[in-house]
């Protein structure tokens, strides 16, 4: 415990991490993702993953994390592949915490929910010699429809890591979130759900950016050698995923979600 106590105050007296700007190009995924876990590891933290979800505020949210649950996978992390797949193969549909993950705005405790009435939660992550769990929302722009999440596993039993995580969150919760920061400025891959999973058609897409420039219907169908009719389709689609009212709204909600 000494040991962890110095640790603790070492790190908080850097603040050239926080403070200093830090080049993207001198970063790259791998290493991002190796500091972060070499920087959790000091922590007593076993694993960690960092991944997206979606808040179900779309249409096709629950259809989302219905594929990740068949798919068995996260973004990155290093809990090892194996444990992800049995996860959410077979117990994620039975765990608490899908319930209240996608509205969280703070750090998430697993031992703040109710336990799993079968018990097939805890005794997965037991075996795979993790008792405590904490999910940590990134904020965006995009922050009312998706987000970024880091889930990091413990194994202090939940009061005492509750104490301990308390202790630390000042100052490694901007840590992490600087890390974060840069995982975005480095990244080659898009990482928008709803882009990833092709909500919408590329021609939907450009019709709806058109859209947003003030082009009329019109306009647009000249421009991409389509019928009149096709685009309103595009258009009357989007605002039914959307859940937008009129072009007005759909083009704001387009721009909060990370489309535009």
């Amino acid at each position: 415990m000494e040991d962890m106590e110095n640790l603790i105050l070492q790190l908080k007296q850097q603040p050239d991490f926080q403070e200093k700007p830090v080049l993207a190009f001198e970063c790259t995924w791998d290493k991002l993702l190796h500091e972060i876990n070499d920087l959790l590891s000091q922590l007593g933290f076993s694993s960690f993953t960092y991944s997206v979800l979606t808040r179900g505020r779309i249409n096709s949210g629950a259809e989302l994390l219905k594929k990740r649950w068949e798919e068995g996978a996260d973004l990155v992390g290093s809990l090892p592949d194996g444990v992800v797949r049995e996860y959410y193969r077979d117990i994620a549909k039975d765990d608490p915490l899908w319930g209240a993950l996608p509205e969280i705005k703070s750090p998430l405790l697993v031992s703040s929910l109710p336990e799993s009435p079968s018990g097939n939660v805890d005794a997965f992550w037991h075996k795979n010699d993790v008792a405590s769990r904490v999910y940590i929302p990134m904020k965006s722009k995009s922050d009312g429809y998706w987000f970024h999440y880091f889930g990091l596993f413990h194994q202090l039993p939940p009061e005492q890591f509750e104490v301990y995580f308390n202790k630390i969150s000042e100052w490694f919760l901007p840590i992490l979130t600087r890390y974060h920061d840069l995982l975005q400025a480095v990244c080659e891959k898009e990482q928008n759900p709803y882009l990833k999973d092709e909500l919408l058609s590329s021609t939907c897409r450009q019709i709806l950016e058109m859209t947003a420039q003030g082009m009329a219907v019109k306009r647009i169908a000249d421009k991409l050698a389509l019928t009149e009719e096709g685009i309103t389709y595009h258009i009357t689609r989007a605002k039914r995923v959307f859940n937008a009212k009129n072009k007005t709204q759909l083009v704001a909600i387009m721009h909060e979600v990370g489309f535009l």
